[in-house]
């Protein structure tokens, strides 16, 4: 099994065991404490979300490619690398904690609508978990050092078992009768905690002298033009993402962003298969092409490319199918209902993700990251202004279809540019390729949910058996339809399994 598998395998089985974790607390916290304190909890995650990555700019991308390509030719210039950015986002995860404890009174005054939790008690609780915020840009650092050495198992252990502490605790605290602030501080004690295993693990990789903050001129120069697209792409980046979920929290009561919130992140969580291949690939793909082995680099491109189009189809129907039977455990049947179209189509439009995102990586790490910076620079002024009216018009239903509307921008200008000039292949042929995975998917699952689902949502095992059935004929036919190499790959990973 080579090292690109076996990443792929560490990150969708560390993945998925935090997506599953992550939902055990969400009933009792919704129900213990109040669909406010939900909400605030939820916003905290989106205001830290939008405040790292646009202070994040575009270093991780940065290290990761600078690590996977120099790390053992150039130890003296990675090494001051890691130094300037643990200086750089040591000292940004300070300067925001203290800007939560600034603006967290005029947060939840002038900008969420709290229902029933008063604004001091959300203020203070918005201010505990600060913690949170202080901890993401380092934790950004220390990963991408994993994905630059290729060493992912060791940091998906450390998410699933920080995830797991934070659960376990959460339960103990709810069920023991502790009030918000409890809860809030044992998140924030938590993420603490799993800081200190990162750090940890980044030392038996670097070594404790390469985490010592310094800052240096040259890395600054050597790595400004690559790091300037990276910054670009990621703040425009998140502005689409989080986009609907912003105009959510400003727009309609706490309590409904804290629903669709919950709807987002889940799917969102969903993404670890393509998350766990756009990590392993993007340093993979980084080696190959500085190697000049182009025809190793197309080759990786397409296996990957039709694992993500045909791979993530089940995963993203089968949230559909979830979607009422789950919400209506997690929160009552009504708001199981109202979530049901917000999260189809926030899961089409992150399978519409996924598709792109291969090739965005391919793009990236040969050089071409102008491609998606100006796209995403295109989108702000497009697709945001969209985005904009949806929410305003159609509420949750809106803010998930304005997911779907970014991604058909991006399948109209960004592809054709990497199809032409990373891939040297028409568009079509791309559109063609995407379009089968999407076909097949959209009979075998359509099919199954008119025909089973519809008549009966609220019986989960009618669900479950709908979904089992559109499965089993969904993956003869992808298996068909995917190119030879990828499926010699596939037949290979049950006797690499047995290796020690």
């Amino acid at each position: 099994m080579t090292r690109l598998t076996r990443n792929i395998i560490y990150n969708v089985a560390g993945q998925g065991l935090v997506l599953v974790l992550s939902l055990i607390a969400v009933r009792f916290i919704f129900r213990r404490l109040g669909d406010d304190v939900f909400g605030i909890i939820f916003f905290n995650i989106v205001l830290t979300t939008v405040l790292a990555t646009a202070l994040e700019l575009g270093i991780s991308a940065t290290i990761v490619r600078e690590v996977s390509s120099f790390f053992d030719r150039d130890r003296a210039y990675v090494t001051a690398l890691i130094r300037t950015v643990t200086l750089l986002y040591w000292g940004l995860g300070l300067l925001l904690v203290a800007v939560i404890w600034v603006i967290a009174p005029l947060l939840v005054t002038h900008w969420v609508n709290l229902r029933s939790l008063d604004p001091g008690t959300a203020a203070t609780t918005l201010r505990i978990l600060s913690a949170t915020t202080l901890v993401v840009l380092p934790k950004a650092l220390y990963t991408s050092l994993f994905r630059g050495r290729q060493v992912m198992a060791l940091n998906n252990a450390i998410d699933v078992g920080t995830a797991a502490v934070q659960q376990a605790g959460i339960l103990l605290l709810l069920l023991a009768g502790a009030g918000v602030y409890l809860v809030a501080a044992w998140i924030s004690a938590s993420v603490i905690l799993g800081i200190i295993a990162y750090m940890v693990g980044s030392a038996r990789l670097v070594g404790w002298n390469a985490l010592r903050p310094a800052f240096s001129v040259d890395v600054v120069r050597r790595t400004m033009g690559f790091t300037g697209h990276m910054m670009v792409i990621s703040v425009l980046s998140l502005v689409q993402s989080q986009a609907a979920q912003v105009i959510v929290s400003k727009l309609l009561p706490i309590a409904e962003f804290g629903f669709y919130g919950f709807a987002a992140s889940t799917v969102n969580r969903a993404t670890f298969v393509t998350n766990a291949v756009a990590q392993a690939a993007f340093p993979s793909f980084s080696g190959l092409f500085a190697a000049g082995d182009r025809p190793g680099l197309m080759l990786q491109y397409r296996k990957l490319q039709e694992l993500v189009s045909y791979g993530t189809v089940p995963i993203f129907a089968g949230i559909c199918f979830a979607a009422i039977p789950v919400y209506t455990y997690v929160f009552n049947a009504g708001v199981g209902h109202r979530l049901l179209l917000p999260t189809a189509f926030l899961a089409l439009g992150t399978w519409m993700n996924a598709t792109v995102s291969i090739p965005y990586m391919l793009s990236v790490a040969m050089g071409k990251q102008r491609i998606a910076s100006r796209t995403t620079v295109l989108a702000a002024l497009i697709v945001l202004p969209v985005t904009v009216f949806l929410v305003y018009r159609f509420g949750l239903n809106g803010a998930g279809l304005s997911w779907v509307v970014y991604h058909l921008f991006l399948y109209a200008y960004m592809v054709p540019r990497i199809c032409r000039e990373c891939l040297d292949i028409r568009a079509l042929v791309w559109y063609q390729q995407v379009a089968k995975a999407f076909a097949v998917g959209a009979a075998a699952y359509g099919f199954a949910w008119v025909a089973l689902v519809m008549p009966n949502q609220d019986s989960l095992p009618i669900v479950a058996a709908a979904y089992v059935i559109a499965t089993v004929v969904f993956a003869p036919i992808a298996l068909l339809l995917i190119g030879p190499d990828l499926r010699v790959t596939l037949r290979q990973l049950r006797p690499g399994f047995s290796k020690p």
